[in-house]
This record gives structure tokens, sequence and C-alpha cells, in this order.
């Protein structure tokens, strides 16, 4: 069963009652989801929900990996899949699919049912190799912090991997959350 479309938005007002300054860059996600329409579906457009993994060490350290088909340095997530459950889970799934990770090796920074640690609005360009037109993916992303022994990585849509110190990440708003 797909994630309800009630429990996306119960985990944007939540996230907007601890970050009520993001409530205008969250303005196309607020008004996507008052229209009701499934934007879980990889097919529908002109938006689609993802989920990832905003992954830690112990040195403070940012897993990101080098994407095959987008060519770029990104945190591990992707879109939502009808078997997906939740949001978080969605995200745990995209981590093991690219980097071989399981919920066994990490665990989530604020606790089972934490809120995202971040909500990214941001824009898609067409693509014809995928038949897609431009779109926005509205991301939630969630903390989650290994142990002193990293797991071992490995996926395969994943390229490569590095492990970026907070103070070289380029948001500072998400460093400043994250250094909490």
């Amino acid at each position: 069963m797909a994630i309800h479309l009630e429990k996306i938005t119960a985990t944007v007002d939540a996230y907007l009652s601890a970050h009520p300054e993001e409530r205008e860059s969250l303005a196309p996600l607020l008004l996507a989801l008052s229209k009701g329409f499934d934007f879980t579906s990889r097919r529908r457009y002109p938006a689609h929900i993802t989920a990832g993994v905003i992954l830690l060490d112990d040195q403070e350290r940012l897993l990101q990996i080098h994407h095959r088909s987008l060519g770029r340095w990104l945190n591990p997530g992707g879109h939502c899949e009808p078997e997906d459950k939740s949001l978080t889970g969605t995200a745990l799934r995209e981590l093991a699919e690219e980097c071989g990770i399981r919920l066994e090796d990490i665990e989530p920074v604020g606790g089972e049912e934490a809120l995202p640690i971040q909500i990214d609005v941001h824009p898609i360009p067409a693509s014809d190799v995928r038949a897609e037109p431009a779109h926005r993916h509205f991301d939630f992303r969630f903390a989650f912090r290994t142990g002193p022994t990293l797991p071992t990585l490995g996926g395969r849509e994943t390229v490569a991997h590095r492990w970026l110190p907070l103070s070289e990440l380029a948001d500072r708003g998400l460093a400043a959350r994250l250094a909490v």
C-alpha cells in the first residue's frame, strides 16, 4: 500500500511547526498537497515526492554517492514506490539499494519517529532518455548516524562514494541542523 497523502500532509505540518520560517519555500508542496494529487506515482506530473538519508559518521562527515544516471554527488535517496509504507521507509529502501546499508547498520537522529531534518523543493529538468517532462521533486530528508565502524558500501546505482566533512557542505543551513 502506497504512502497515504494524509501521512505526508501530517509530516509537513509537523515539520512546519518546528520550522515555520520555511513555509514560503515549501509553498509549492503545500499547494500540491491541498490538491490531493498522488505525488508518489513516478509517472504523474508536475511533481514527485522523494525521500533520502542524510547519513553521518562518528567524525561528522556526510555520506554522498556519485549517482550513475545523474553523474552528480548526491545524498542517497529516490522516488517513493507503491510498496513503501512511509517516507522513512522510502529513504531506508533507497539507502539499501544505492549503498547496501541496512537499518541495522545505523541509528535515526532524533529517534524512531523523528521528523525529516530537511524538506527540499527543487526542479528536475526534462529528460528525453526517461521520457519525462520538467517537474519538481519534494524531497524529504531523514538524518541517521553510523556507529564507530562504518558499514561496507556497495550498490547497483552507485559509481563511487565519499564522506564529506560537514564543514564542506554547501548547504550551511543543513550543516547547522546536523551539527546540533
